[in-house]
């Protein structure tokens, strides 16, 4: 009874507090995956017991009406391609307003991060519009562009920051040995800023994986162009709520996000705290 006494003794409090939290805030999460194994009606009644079997069918089932293969095609294809273009083109804007010291570098770092001060919901009508006048709504290539635009800002500030940091007197050196702007960026300004382009890839990614709003926008009923979210947000309607394959659906959304987000969650707390201690 002593030893029992006295490991409880050395359990920290806030500890536990963290442990309980973390439970409530999962909840969702595990309901939704308990749920994901039952019918519509024991949903229904029995929403927080624990299923009467855990048979797969209803996955399998689900994977084949809603064209997974496809939809997931489509959500790599606008991830993939929204990250690389924001990996290639936002350090490089970036670094250039951040090493050019003027007014016009000052006007124009506020206007490329000024989305992020704005609501989208406010401007997403009007994107909407613009997107219709140039005759990519529905198609693959507008949901890649949107989506590039929106994340752009937040990239840019966050490498903006970072940049400042990376001492110049690495840059002065390689201008004096011969080195071309472009070679100093590409050999030592680009590798250095490595922290930070994962920490924006890890997030970049979790938010295009996950994106719905955008892609019901640009994309619309187009079926064979929607993302994974959009395609199960379609399942509902005033009319009907297909939980039995939503469910599923909605786990098998999130385990590609999930596993990269564990996998890569260290990267994004050094890419942080590197940002935050340089210098």
């Amino acid at each position: 009874m002593s030893k029992i006494l006295k490991k409880i003794k050395k359990i920290n409090p806030l500890a536990v507090i963290v442990f309980i939290c973390s439970i409530f805030w999962l909840m969702p999460l595990i309901l939704i995956f308990i749920n994901s194994f039952k019918p519509y009606n024991d949903m229904l009644q029995h929403f927080l017991a624990l299923p009467k079997s855990w048979s797969l069918d209803m996955y399998i089932e689900t994977w084949t009406k809603f064209n997974f293969p496809m939809l997931i095609k489509n959500t790599l294809l606008y991830t993939v391609c929204t990250v690389l273009m924001i990996v290639l083109l936002a350090p490089m804007a970036a670094y250039k307003l951040a090493r050019t010291k003027s007014k016009m570098s000052g006007i124009c770092f506020v206007l490329i991060i000024m989305p992020m001060m704005v609501p989208f919901q406010s401007y997403m009508i009007t994107l909407t519009r613009l997107v219709a006048n140039v005759n990519l709504t529905g198609t693959k290539m507008g949901q890649i562009l949107v989506s590039i635009g929106l994340c752009m800002p937040l990239a840019v500030y966050m490498i903006h920051g970072f940049v400042k940091n990376v001492p110049l007197e690495l840059e002065e050196c390689a201008c004096i040995d011969g080195a071309s702007k472009i070679r100093t960026y590409f050999s030592i300004v680009l590798p250095l800023l490595k922290p930070i382009l994962t920490t924006v890839v890890v997030l970049d990614t979790l938010a295009t994986w996950n994106d719905i709003i955008t892609n019901q926008l640009i994309v619309g009923g187009n079926a064979r162009a929607m993302n994974i979210q959009n395609a199960l947000y379609m399942q509902f309607s005033a009319q009907t709520a297909d939980w039995e394959h939503a469910l599923p659906g909605i786990v098998m959304s999130m385990i590609p996000s999930l596993i990269f987000f564990v996998a890569m969650q260290k990267h994004i707390v050094g890419g942080v705290t590197a940002g935050a201690v340089k210098g």
